[in-house]
């Protein structure tokens, strides 16, 4: 019985050995072509020529649950060259209540209490000068028109407007603009640091 057993095991271990070998570089070609145009006809529902139709298709995959649908709007959007767009698509992606990783640069900072401040809020950890900070965005506060953070859903943590991304987190004070290539980018003054530190947050992964 013993025998049977392991001969059986071996024929279907080398079936599955075959099997997984099986595959061409023409069969994964058609595979990868079909994913391709699987995601093309959402690709051109982004590329709309009509502004608000194309707004409006990224609005609709940002909100609908769908992560692959969700990252494709979102890196269309804070790459666009367009500025609302890429507010609106800034603003789709905190209505989501990501977990924004900050990051602070304090590779020129002087000041001793950099470190202390870092790793006192928010989990916070040092790596070699470089602070970071895991911040969950929180409701949208609509007397005071900005989100809260899940921490403290009573005050803002971040604001929006046309004069750029206002980050205000218990003990940091910042501002950011969105950059060509999709990140935060800004400085701002960290609790009981003398100098202002700069600090970016990145959106696609």
């Amino acid at each position: 019985m013993k025998l049977v057993y392991f001969l059986a095991t071996a024929i279907l271990a080398f079936g599955e050995t075959t099997v997984a070998q099986s595959l061409s570089p023409e069969d994964i070609t058609k595979m990868v072509d079909k994913q391709i145009n699987d995601l093309n006809p959402y690709q051109a529902l982004l590329n709309d020529p009509d502004p608000q139709r194309s707004l409006s298709a990224m609005t609709i995959m940002l909100e609908s649950g769908d992560e692959s649908l969700r990252r494709m709007a979102l890196e269309f959007g804070l790459l666009s060259p367009n500025a609302t767009v890429k507010r609106a698509a800034f603003e789709g992606f905190l209505a989501t209540a990501p977990i924004l990783s900050m990051k602070f640069d304090g590779s020129a900072v002087k000041d001793s209490d950099f470190a202390s401040s870092i790793t006192r809020e928010y989990s916070g950890t040092l790596d070699n000068g470089t602070g970071y900070w895991r911040v969950p965005v929180g409701p949208f506060l609509t007397d005071h028109k900005c989100y809260a953070s899940s921490i403290d859903k009573n005050n803002c943590f971040i604001t929006v407007n046309s004069d750029g991304i206002f980050l205000t987190p218990r003990r940091f004070n910042g501002r950011a603009v969105l950059s060509d290539t999709g990140t935060l980018e800004g400085s701002g003054t960290v609790y009981q640091v003398d100098e202002t530190v700069p600090f970016t947050v990145q959106l696609i992964d």
